[in-house]
């Protein structure tokens, strides 16, 4: 029933998506200061929204450190190769190992037993 919702809520989200992107767009270009408090307080609502003070301080530092590199970055053209950089280095480095290590737990099973499905 779950995904039978999702999947009629699908069309829905999407209008409100790129609506969203448009306002955001429309504000970057005729009020850039605009712009960055809205991006900041919608980075600082989703640290927020994490469970734990741990996780709340790593995604502080994430950002911080995602701040501090674009920083220097220089023309909009570089910040957007610098971006698409570290979001790949941090999909390669980070999250297929995270994946790899999920996967081989899963098909060993609960208790440790190999999984033949």
């Amino acid at each position: 029933m779950e995904k039978n919702d999702w999947e009629e809520n699908r069309e829905a989200r999407e209008k409100k998506a790129l609506e969203e992107h448009a306002r955001l767009q429309r504000l970057f270009k005729e009020n850039r200061f605009a712009f960055e408090l809205e991006r900041k307080q919608a980075i600082e609502a989703v640290i927020q929204s994490a469970r734990t003070e741990e996780m709340k301080e790593r995604l502080r530092a994430l950002q911080a450190s995602w701040d501090r590199t674009l920083k220097h970055a220089g023309p909009k053209e570089n910040r957007l190769v610098l971006a698409k950089t570290l979001f790949w280095d941090h999909f390669h480095q980070v999250w297929t190992p995270a994946l790899r290590q999920f996967q081989a737990a899963f098909q060993k099973g609960p208790q440790g037993s190999q999984r033949n499905d």
